[in-house]
C-alpha cells in the first residue's frame, strides 16, 4: 500500500513540476527574443574578401556568421590573430554579427586552440565549434568517452581563460563520437564544466534518430545546447538526401519548441549541404531558407 502510495505521490509531483515549467516558460515566452541566425560561411568559400562576404550576407539580411577559422575556411589559424579582427571589423561594420566560429579543434591537445581563442575571446566572440572524436570499431564506448572528457580537460581551462563557450558539433556517421547524441550526454556530464555543450545540429540527430529518438535526443540536448545547426534531408535509400529547409522530414518547428520551453537563446548556423546550382540559385535558395527558418522560429514561440 506505501509503496504504491508513494508512487503516486511521485508521479504527481512529477506532473505537477512539468506543468509548472510548461506554464513558466510560457509566460516567459513573450520576451524571448528569437536567436541570431547565422550563414555558415563555408557556404559562401568563393567569396575571398571579407567586404564581399559582407556584402552578400547584409544582403540576404542573416543577423550573423557563422564563421569558418580552419584550414580552408575564411580565417586560416595560423593567422587568426591579424586576419580574425580585420575579418570582424568588415562584418560589423555592415550591422553584421560574428557570434560563432566553426573550428577543428577536437580537444585541448589542438596547438592551435589558445591562439583560436584568445583572437576570438578579444572580439567578444563567446562560442566556438568543436568536434571530431571517433570510436575505435571495436570495444568499449564508455572507455572512449572517458578518454574524450580527459582530453577535453585543458580545452576547458583555455575556455574558463577566455570567457568562452565550446560547442560539440554531432555528425551522424559511423563510429562518430556525437552521432548517437545520448554519448554527448555522457561526455558532457563526466567533463563537468559549464563551458562545454553541444552545437546541437538538427538534421545529424533526425538521421540517426528519425523513428522517434530525435525527441528524446533533443529533450536531453536542451539542457546542454550552446548552438545550433540547422538543415533538412529526405531519405534516398539508406542515405540522407540534404535539401532545402522545410522540404525535407526533420521536424524543425517542434524541435525549435522544445528548445523556445528550455530558453535556448545561442546563435543558429543555417547549412545548405544540398545542391544549390549556381550562384544566383544559391543565393536565392540562402534567402528562401532564412525566411523558412524565422517562420519556424516564430511558430516555435520566438517573438
Amino acid at each position: 500500500m506505501s509503496s504504491s502510495l508513494s508512487r503516486r505521490e511521485f508521479l504527481a509531483a512529477t506532473a505537477a513540476s512539468a506543468l509548472a515549467f510548461s506554464g513558466s516558460a510560457a509566460a516567459q515566452g513573450a520576451s524571448l527574443a528569437p536567436p541570431p541566425v547565422c550563414v555558415f560561411s563555408k557556404h559562401l568559400q568563393h567569396l575571398t574578401t571579407y567586404r564581399a562576404l559582407a556584402t552578400q550576407v547584409k544582403r540576404l539580411e542573416f543577423d550573423g556568421v557563422d564563421l569558418t577559422v580552419r584550414e580552408g575556411g575564411h580565417v586560416l589559424p595560423d593567422r587568426v590573430a591579424e586576419d580574425l579582427p580585420r575579418a570582424v571589423e568588415v562584418l560589423c561594420a555592415e550591422g553584421i554579427e560574428v557570434p560563432m566560429i566553426t573550428t577543428r579543434i577536437a580537444d585541448g591537445r589542438d596547438a592551435t586552440a589558445r591562439s583560436i581563442l584568445e583572437a576570438a575571446s578579444k572580439l567578444g566572440i563567446k562560442f566556438v565549434r568543436i568536434g571530431g572524436h571517433r570510436y575505435p570499431p571495436m570495444g568499449d564506448p564508455i572507455a572512449r568517452i572517458e578518454a574524450c572528457a580527459k582530453d577535453m580537460g585543458p580545452l576547458v581551462e583555455l575556455l574558463d581563460e577566455f570567457d568562452m563557450y565550446a560547442g560539440y558539433h554531432n555528425h551522424s556517421g559511423m563510429l562518430n563520437v556525437g552521432a548517437p547524441v545520448w554519448d554527448l550526454h555522457y561526455l558532457f556530464e563526466a567533463v563537468g564544466s559549464p563551458r562545454l555543450g553541444a552545437n546541437f545540429d538538427l538534421g545529424h540527430a533526425m538521421v540517426e534518430g528519425t523513428f522517434g529518438d530525435w525527441q528524446i535526443t533533443t529533450r536531453l540536448m536542451t539542457r546542454h545546447a550552446k548552438m545550433m545547426s540547422v538543415k533538412d534531408f529526405v531519405w534516398n535509400g539508406a542515405q540522407p538526401k540534404w535539401t532545402p529547409l522545410g522540404e525535407g522530414i526533420v521536424p524543425i518547428t517542434e524541435i525549435l519548441r522544445l528548445f523556445w520551453h528550455a530558453r535556448f537563446n545561442g546563435p543558429i548556423s543555417i547549412h545548405f549541404e544540398y545542391d544549390m546550382g549556381d550562384i544566383p540559385a544559391a543565393m536565392d535558395h540562402m534567402a528562401a531558407d532564412l525566411a523558412t527558418l524565422r517562420g519556424c522560429l516564430r511558430e516555435a514561440g520566438y517573438a
